[in-house]
């Protein structure tokens, strides 16, 4: 279950200080509890330190209780926060998503957590690419039982997405939950596409659109082989969305889709479904 309110409960002030800071830069609303004041009977996040959590009387089981400790990646705790806010608390997830759209200057990337939207960004060089997708798996990876991996990389710039594939094999050597897809982008960079109104940057618009497209699976043997004699007629043979998509008259009805999934109201497979029933 989603908990769409979310509380700080600390007098940590430099926690305090660096949560503020994060879950603004993610727009996302919160609400300060002095502490030592009721929790609210009501299903909530309420976020404090480990060191405060002794202090704190048990709450009712509507309460998700995430708490810092003072050697925890920050970065990981947020993603874990911003997890149970928009897809709901879980001990252990069962699959990131991982969406890429490869640009000379930038790299937009787009992930769901257990078939959600989580978060996006737009990256400006590899390196920090394969930080950020290594963050999130390590983030989320909590018990022995790996986490199912799938990204979905778009073949604009085939020596870039080469490349790109490879630093992720790298990274996951003898994986055996993980697959890979090329992704035809045609079109895809001409799609505008809104978040509360607010217009989503460019390369993370190209990289939720390449998300919804089937695209063709690569496993490594074939990657090395083949990728540049992949047939981008059958690339788009495996899409459903057509190249004069925003010409349509149904291009309203594919933003509300969009905009559905960015606000965690759709899943992925959802949406893909009924994009997949839309008639260009």
């Amino acid at each position: 279950m989603r908990n769409k309110i979310l509380y700080i409960y600390s007098e940590n002030l430099n926690f305090f200080y660096l949560v503020n800071r994060e879950l603004n830069q993610l727009n996302i609303n919160f609400k300060i509890l002095n502490f030592g004041d009721k929790i609210p009977s009501i299903p909530c996040n309420l976020i404090t330190t480990v060191k405060e959590l002794e202090r704190i009387e048990s709450p009712n089981r509507k309460v998700v209780i995430l708490s810092y400790a003072k050697n925890d990646n920050f970065s990981q705790f947020i993603l874990r926060v911003l997890a149970s806010y928009r897809i709901g608390y879980k001990e252990q997830y069962s699959n990131l998503i991982f969406s890429i759209d490869p640009g000379s200057k930038h790299i937009g990337l787009l992930i769901y957590l257990d078939d959600y939207y989580l978060n996006s960004h737009t990256i400006y060089n590899k390196d920090d690419l394969i930080k950020k997708i290594k963050d999130y798996v390590q983030g989320f990876q909590k018990t022995d039982d790996l986490i199912s991996l799938k990204f979905k990389f778009g073949k604009g710039i085939l020596p870039m997405t080469n490349d790109l594939i490879n630093s992720i094999y790298n990274l996951f050597k003898n994986r055996a939950n993980m697959k890979i897809y090329l992704i035809d982008e045609s079109k895809s960079s001409k799609i505008k596409i809104y978040k509360n109104k607010r217009k989503i940057p460019k390369h993370e618009a190209s990289a939720l659109v390449l998300s919804f497209r089937n695209g063709v699976e690569v496993d490594k043997l074939s990657f090395q082989n083949d990728i540049n004699h992949i047939n981008s007629n059958k690339l788009k043979k495996e899409n459903f969305i057509v190249e004069n998509l925003e010409n349509s008259n149904n291009i309203i009805t594919f933003s509300e889709i969009a905009e559905k999934v960015l606000n965690g109201e759709l899943s992925l497979n959802e949406s893909t479904e009924m994009l997949k029933n839309l008639k260009y």
